[in-house]
């Protein structure tokens, strides 16, 4: 006889490790591309003296789809948060990837906010930015990014270290396909300019999937 009891496992539980942080990342990029809209809206909005209609609808659509972000990655927390055993290097190792993931998040929105001066998305565009932004997040990208590595590579275990180094040879694999092929096609005016920062997420998010699927299994 099946017992009640299985139908109310909670959902990250029934989750497997790779589709959680997988839906966990996915979720937080909506989010922050989402959160740079709203600042946009919002200073458009005291800029001109009030809200148009089609601004307050897209507007509270954003709102709604922010709070479900947000609620979809407080179901889909990574198993470290959900209370399962670890050792304290483990967590350490963990909550250094939080850290990190919250510090690109803070770099996005800053780039976001400082790309509306301009009328452009500052996270992928080529357009100008001021100086004091600039010089900020590329001190917190040379200093902060290299500290947290080292931190978590110093409290990783093997089995972590193996899965990350597994991402990190299939992306320079992709990067070293990508890059060359890209610049041919585009000197044979086949397809648009290489763009540094597609190709740099690109090859990023080919090393997080693969790690994660490596974590999983």
């Amino acid at each position: 006889m099946t017992n009640s009891t299985d139908f109310d496992a909670p959902a990250n539980e029934q989750t497997s490790p790779f589709r959680r942080w997988l839906g966990v990342g996915t979720l937080g990029f909506i989010l922050i591309a989402l959160l740079g809209f709203v600042t946009g809206v919002l200073m458009s909005a005291a800029e001109k003296g009030g809200l148009s209609t089609r601004g307050g609808m897209l507007l509270a659509v954003a709102i709604a789809i922010i709070a479900l972000c947000a609620w979809g990655i407080v179901k889909l927390k990574p198993a470290f948060v959900t209370g399962e055993p670890q050792s304290a290097k483990t967590r350490r190792a963990n909550w250094v990837l939080v850290a990190c993931g919250v510090l690109g998040g803070v770099i996005g929105l800053t780039l976001s906010i400082a790309g509306l001066a301009n009328g452009e998305n500052g996270v992928f565009s080529n357009g100008s930015l001021s100086p004091t932004v600039a010089l900020i997040v590329v001190a917190a990208i040379a200093l902060l990014v290299p500290l947290l590595s080292f931190y978590w590579y110093a409290n990783a275990d093997e089995f972590e270290k193996r899965a990350s180094g597994d991402g990190a040879i299939i992306a320079m694999y992709v990067y070293s396909i990508l890059a060359p092929c890209w610049w041919l096609l585009e000197r044979a005016a086949l397809i648009p300019p290489q763009e540094p920062m597609i190709v740099y997420l690109l090859v990023i998010s080919v090393w997080g999937i693969v790690w994660l699927y490596r974590k999983a299994n």
